[in-house]
């Protein structure tokens, strides 16, 4: 019996001695593993912040009050040329039209919205045809043959028609949902950005591009 109860307290002992032990153990992996969580979760936040940063486009946005950027992109050898043509060919330059204001448009042939507005774009364009407004209806479509059938549909006769199938210039002013558009002064400063389809021949939108029409056909002196 001595003998029993002596081995019961030493296995009892022995238990309790690697249990002692386990403990010891995982307290010494736990306090490491304590350490390293600021660290890790700083990380993980830094990967997913990275991750939301390249899903980003890579333009900055044109925001009203900025100079509204000029229709060029790199080539292959870094220097700036001009990308957006018309339909022969000719190339299409912003700073052409200073002087006058300027309605930038973004589209494309099967956007639903886009063939909604396009008509009352083609009668604001009639409407101020001999002032001092110039109408940049831009496709992003890859060929002038579904624009021309799309204006030939739609019955557009007074607006200019230019493509820019890489959307290089729709990504500089990171258009993201079509259509978009910029309304540019005289001098090239963003006054308006419209996003999504309008009804540009209703009065709201009329009388404001009346009055920024006028602002720039009134002469510089009779403004102080």
């Amino acid at each position: 019996m001595l003998e029993s109860a002596a081995d019961s307290r030493r296995l009892r002992a022995s238990v309790s001695g690697k249990s002692a032990t386990i403990w010891a153990e995982s307290r010494d992996t736990i306090g490491p593993m304590s350490r390293w969580k600021p660290f890790i979760f700083f990380v993980v936040v830094g990967i997913a912040a990275l991750l939301l940063v390249l899903r980003k486009p890579v333009s900055a946005v044109v925001n009203v009050g900025d100079m509204a950027p000029e229709f060029t992109a790199k080539d292959e050898y870094g220097k700036d040329i001009f990308v957006i043509k018309d339909e022969n060919g000719k190339e299409l330059k912003l700073s052409d039209y200073r002087g006058s204001v300027v309605f930038l448009n973004f589209w494309y042939t099967t956007c639903v919205p886009c063939r909604q507005e396009m008509p009352d774009m083609e009668a604001m364009n009639k409407a101020f045809k001999d002032r001092k407004f110039k109408m940049i209806p831009i496709s992003v479509d890859t060929n002038f043959e579904d624009v021309k059938q799309f204006y030939q549909d739609f019955k557009l006769t007074s607006m200019p028609m230019f493509l820019d199938p890489g959307k290089q210039i729709a990504t500089r002013y990171n258009i993201y949902k079509f259509p978009e558009t910029y309304i540019i002064d005289g001098n090239g400063i963003v006054l308006k950005h419209y996003i999504g389809g309008m009804s540009w021949s209703t009065p709201k939108y009329m009388s404001q591009i009346e009055e920024w029409i006028k602002k720039q056909e009134t002469p510089q002196s009779a403004l102080q």
